[in-house]
């Protein structure tokens, strides 16, 4: 390994303690009221230090944000390149959402609350441009998952793939996220387990594009 990427590798091991201190501040304490000082605690590293890879509490949240998306975007490519069969992808697509929700939930919070109209995007920092290009290469490949389900005849011909590209979005995370947040509830009150109502919440969301119901 040349110097340079031993450097390289050393700088993405301290960023890395570093976001996963300041995840850990921003569950316990909310984001608005997590300090610099209290990741710095949680690291274990020095102000100083964070600095150097960090300008700033936002900037540490850009790149956990950042991250989660990394991690979807190759969950869900992996999922539509090991299954041909369109229900087989839409169930990996579904179980990516889940660990995107669980493993990631500050990505995943972050990126569903963001409000995009209130960004200047001429003055955008580098890692929110890498944030949106992310987000609209993980939309790209689920509008290819539709398309491919229009020409297999799976799904109704005149379904517009992007609009419902952000309509399966919004309804798979509102359905992981009540499933994470009323499991025990739900269970309770319908007899059955949390992973039994969210296959059968998953079916009922992609049918409302397929030509015949599952």
């Amino acid at each position: 390994m040349g110097r340079q990427n031993k450097k390289e590798s050393v700088a993405a091991l301290h960023k890395e303690n570093i976001m996963l201190a300041a995840e850990q501040i921003f569950s316990e304490k909310g984001f608005q009221a997590a300090t610099i000082a209290d990741i710095s605690e949680a690291s274990q590293y020095s102000r100083r230090t964070l600095y150097a890879y960090f300008e700033s509490k936002e900037d540490i949240l850009y790149h956990v944000i950042l991250k989660g998306l990394n991690i979807l975007k190759a969950n869900i490519e992996t999922g539509l390149a090991t299954h041909h069969d369109f229900f087989a992808q839409y169930k990996m697509i579904c179980e990516a959402m889940k660990d995107y929700q669980l493993n990631s939930p500050h990505s995943f919070a972050s990126v569903n609350n963001m409000k995009n109209k209130d960004m200047n995007m001429e003055s955008i920092p580098p890692v929110v441009m890498q944030i949106f290009t992310i987000g609209t290469e993980i939309n790209q490949m689920l509008a290819s998952f539709i398309e491919n389900g229009k020409a297999e005849g799976i799904v109704r011909p005149e379904i517009k793939s992007m609009p419902t590209v952000y309509i399966l979005w919004s309804n798979l995370s509102s359905l992981v996220s009540l499933v994470q947040s009323k499991g025990p509830f739900i269970s309770q009150e319908f007899h059955t387990t949390e992973e039994e109502f969210l296959a059968y919440g998953f079916n009922q969301i992609i049918n409302s594009i397929l030509k015949e119901r599952i």
